[in-house]
């Protein structure tokens, strides 16, 4: 075979490759973080779902618009992905929603749960705010994750106002609010800190907040400045 021959027809074997690479991106193993649920694509269309001991075998294809369906013997599951690729939707009619991640990405969410649990149980701040911050790097680049990584920022938040730092306690509070604008203790905490730093109008807005979203100690808080309110003496005309 002429060498020009040659390398065009090793060029149409490598763009072909590249794009059944492309058409199976969910090749390889997902996982739902915390459950022993697995399932594995393979690249002949053939998938199975892993429960614990039990195995299921099924299949998966796109149809004639590119949407991605799976069959697990039980009818069709509506499967959506992820812009960054690790993270897999299925759906029933959209009645059930399953989130399953890539096997490597759920591994670390489990294990950032676990690191979560130390710092928790851990009375030494500075031992708190290190683990929390393990966990900040482990769910970083997790979307999914932004309820668990806005608890450990505001979870660390509390660890470094402890040790007195306020600024970053602030700026810990802020991140855990950005992730996760009903995250109720995070307004809350922010809230208690203003005041004690003698900013009340921030520390009032941020009780306001708070109360809103059902925070027992902000509406308590909020409730005792009307008392307070109410108790002053009238002025004399």
């Amino acid at each position: 075979m002429p060498v020009t021959k040659f390398i065009i027809s090793c060029s149409l074997v490598l763009f072909l490759s590249s794009c059944a690479e492309k058409e199976n991106p969910l090749e390889g193993s997902w996982k739902i973080p915390g459950k022993e649920v697995i399932l594995e694509f393979r690249n002949d269309g053939s998938l199975s779902r892993s429960i614990a001991s039990t195995t299921t075998t099924g299949t998966y294809r796109r149809d004639a618009e590119g949407n991605l369906f799976l069959d697990l013997g039980k009818g069709k599951l509506r499967a959506e992905l992820s812009e960054s690729g690790e993270e897999l939707t299925l759906s029933d009619n959209g009645k059930t929603r399953l989130l399953f991640l890539r096997k490597q990405t759920a591994a670390r969410v489990d294990s950032a749960q676990a690191i979560f649990n130390m710092g928790f149980d851990t009375r030494d701040c500075d031992s708190s705010i290190s683990l929390y911050s393990t966990v900040i790097s482990l769910l970083k680049a997790v979307p999914s994750e932004k309820g668990h990584l806005a608890r450990a920022y505001n979870n660390r938040g509390i660890c470094k106002e402890k040790n007195g730092n306020l600024k970053a306690a602030v700026a810990d509070y802020d991140k855990a609010i950005a992730l996760d604008p009903d995250l109720e203790i995070a307004y809350g905490n922010r809230a208690w800190l203003y005041e004690s730093l003698g900013l009340k109008e921030k520390a009032t807005a941020d009780y306001r907040k708070a109360a809103e979203l059902g925070y027992r100690p902000a509406i308590y808080w909020l409730e005792q400045q009307k008392e307070l309110e109410d108790e002053k003496p009238g002025t004399d005309e």
